[in-house]
């Protein structure tokens, strides 16, 4: 499966959709994809979220909670959704405010699904 065209079909296919990237736990991206004339530094927000999952993860653990599948942040310029691929991986999708998040979540869930298989 080629990661490039995965991020690129999941900004392309979601209403709101501005960019999207496949990056490991220690920050590095294995893929990424800007929709042209957007002004969003993906490789930056996957990089400082990676600690952020990681802090969730660890608080899931201690409080018993389960594993952590997903995160949504939502500020007022940016949508950012989070869907862990395995351990160690995670696809994440960069969404204009008021775009379309179920259809984001439902993408990230079939392609995370698709992804765990290439890892």
């Amino acid at each position: 499966m080629d990661f490039n065209e995965v991020v690129e079909t999941v900004v392309e296919s979601v209403p709101g959709g501005i960019a999207s990237v496949v990056m490991a736990a220690d920050g590095i991206s294995l893929a990424d994809y800007i929709k042209p004339g957007a002004s969003v530094d993906i490789q930056t927000l996957g990089i400082e979220y990676t600690a952020i999952i990681a802090e969730i993860k660890k608080a899931a653990e201690v409080l018993k909670a389960g594993e952590m599948e997903e995160l949504t942040v939502r500020t007022d310029q940016l949508l950012f959704l989070v869907r862990l691929i395995t351990d160690e991986y995670f696809i994440a999708l960069a969404l204009k405010p008021g775009g379309n998040c179920g259809k984001g979540r439902y993408l990230l869930r079939i392609k995370s699904q698709c992804l765990a298989e290439e890892f």
